[in-house]
Formats: structure tokens, sequence, C-alpha cells
């Protein structure tokens, strides 16, 4: 999404930079002709580029100044809570950024994710006159770590504006940062492009979609506690137990073992699929009978609308925030309990 939002500045004649933590992209297909890519020194290089290097042949490496770093302001700028100083790395990185605004001076800046827009409120500490600073909030604020929710109340007076992607969002910044609902615009994510379209018309890389008379249940999204797989995985063993079925769950992450002893534990190693990270998920979102959100909570998640872009059903659970959205209050799709595995199972 943030390749779009990039991609449609340019072509409105904005100049856009990319400041990224990890000299890692994984579309370098949708990085815009235009787009300057910039990585902060914290220990990564080229050789951690995942087949990317055209994109990322002209990026530049940003660096912390040498100069000792100020612990009396970075202290002074969290209010002196003992529970929200940065550790070195986040200080370096802030270092790093302010460096980057001190000498391309943007007119704003827009920075995603909790570290990344901790990183820049601090290194507008550094500076004398900084940007605009707009963060986007891309999860329900209540499940953010403690420490994450601390910093952004002591720094959220230094916010020129927020974005939330869903209303849901917005809500929940209101309500546990204590920001003014009127400094906060719900802009929801740029995911369905035509750029989609092309792709959701390719093959997808998996035989199950080549035997038409199995229905496939697909899931997407990282391998952890936040997707709830685990109850997916169960809701999909009461299915099966039912009708024959299959279940493929696009994604990597730290839950992969856990996840594979269950399916084991469940007899269901022929009915269900772990592939990893695939390049194009909208292939198989257009092949399959159903998609399933099991999340515990959200922001806006794009997999359910961009598989609802696809022709595909979906179910999914009426976590905090996003899917109550998107599907309408069930309109355009049915909405469970978290957690629930038996009412999964039947909406499914």
């Amino acid at each position: 999404s943030v390749l779009n939002l990039a991609s449609g500045l340019i072509d409105h004649n904005h100049t856009v930079d990319i400041v990224s933590f990890r000299a890692k992209i994984h579309y370098p297909e949708e990085v815009p002709n235009g787009l300057r890519l910039f990585v902060v020194d914290n220990n990564t290089d080229r050789r951690t580029v995942t087949h990317a290097s055209d994109a990322l042949a002209g990026l530049t490496q940003l660096r912390a100044p040498s100069r000792p770093v100020d612990w009396i302001r970075m202290a002074n700028a969290l209010n002196w809570d003992p529970f929200c100083l940065p550790d070195p790395s986040l200080v370096r990185q802030a270092r790093a950024i302010a460096a980057y605004m001190d000498v391309e001076k943007p007119n704003c800046v827009l920075p995603n994710l909790p570290r990344p827009t901790i990183a820049t409120l601090l290194a507008c500490h550094f500076l004398t006159e900084p940007p605009p600073i707009i963060p986007t909030i891309r999860n329900f604020v209540q499940y953010h770590r403690y420490r994450t929710k601390r910093r952004y109340r002591h720094l959220a007076g230094h916010v020129t504006h927020f974005v939330g992607v869903s209303q849901g969002v917005s809500n929940s910044l209101t309500a546990t940062i204590g920001v003014p609902r009127e400094s906060i615009t719900t802009i929801y994510n740029p995911v369905v492009t035509p750029h989609l379209q092309v792709k959701m018309a390719e093959r997808p890389d998996h035989p199950w979609f080549l035997d038409g008379s199995t229905p496939v249940i697909l899931a997407a999204g990282r391998l952890t506690a936040q997707k709830d797989y685990p109850t997916l995985i169960k809701a999909f063993a009461r299915l099966n137990a039912q009708r024959p079925c299959r279940l493929i769950i696009l994604g990597e992450g730290r839950m992969r073992k856990t996840l594979e002893r269950l399916v084991k534990g469940l007899d269901l190693t022929d009915h269900v699929s772990l592939p990893g990270w695939v390049e194009n998920p909208f292939a198989f979102m257009s092949r399959a009978s159903l998609f399933v959100l099991s999340s515990r909570f959200e922001g806006l998640p794009g997999v359910l609308v961009q598989a609802l872009a696809c022709g595909c059903p979906c179910v999914s659970t009426n976590c905090p925030a996003g899917p109550a959205e998107i599907l309408q209050d069930g309109k355009f799709g049915p909405l469970v309990p978290v957690g629930d595995e038996r009412a999964l199972a039947d909406a499914m």
C-alpha cells in the first residue's frame, strides 16, 4: 500500500522518497519510476536485498552522525518516562532520519508502522525546524505494546495530523492515546489497483487448483498470534469432517512449527497446506472457493479487500478493526466472534 501511495503521488507530480529500515523490497516490479529509496543504517547491507537488485540499484544508505547523543534531550522528549527510554538502535535510527530530513528538507513526512513513527518523532528533536509529520496508524491501537502506547502519548503533541486506516483505528487512537478526533483523518489503504487485475489472471503455483472437484479455502497473512490460525485450523477440521475440502494458508512467521504440529495432531496433513510467502496471492484468491480471515485484531485487513476484488466469497471474525467496515456489518460476508471455532466453521 505504501508503494501504491507513492505511485499515486508521483502521478500527481510530487517528488517522493521512501526511507526504509531494511534493504528489502518484496515487490520490486511495483516500485514506480522516479522514486528515491533510502535505507536507515541498522546493520543491514545490500546482501539482504530480496530479488530487488534493479529496484535498489540507486539506494542511498543513511547513517547517524558520529557526534555523541544528547541523552538528556531524548529523555526529555519522552517526559523522563523510564518505561519509554529508547534503546541505542532506535536512537541511531532517529538520528539517521534526522540527517535525511536536514539534508533533503521534505515538505512533509508520512511514517508508517510503530517503530518508524517513533523514530521519526524522536528525529524531530534533533532539528531546529522539523517538517510536518503525518503518521499513518495501521493497527488497532489498544493492541499495541504497552511501551509503544506510552511513547505515542508522549510524542503525539509533535504530530501535525494523524491518519487512521479505518474508522475503528481512528476511534481507538482517540480512546487509547487521547488524540482529538478532529486531528485524525480516516483514509483506507490503497490496495486495489490495475496491477491486481493482471496478477489475478495468472495461474497459481499450487497443485490443488488443478483439481476443481474439492473446494479450496484460502487464508493469507503472517504466521503470528494476531492472525489466530489455530482457531481457523480447528474450524476447518470441523468443516472437513462434514464435507471434503482443503485449506491453504499463505504467509510465513514464527508460529509455523506450532501450526504444523496442530495440523499433524488433527490428522489434516493431506488437507492443509502452508506454502509460505508467495509472490502473487491474487492468483490464489481468484480461484479459491472461500477466503477466511480469523484475526484477533486488525487495522484494515487489505487481504480481505483484495479477496473481494478478486471475486472470492469471504468470511471473517468481527475483530477490531476493519472487517465490519469492509463487509458492511455482514452484508458482503459473515462476521463471527473472535476465537469461536464452532461459529467460524458454521460460517465457512
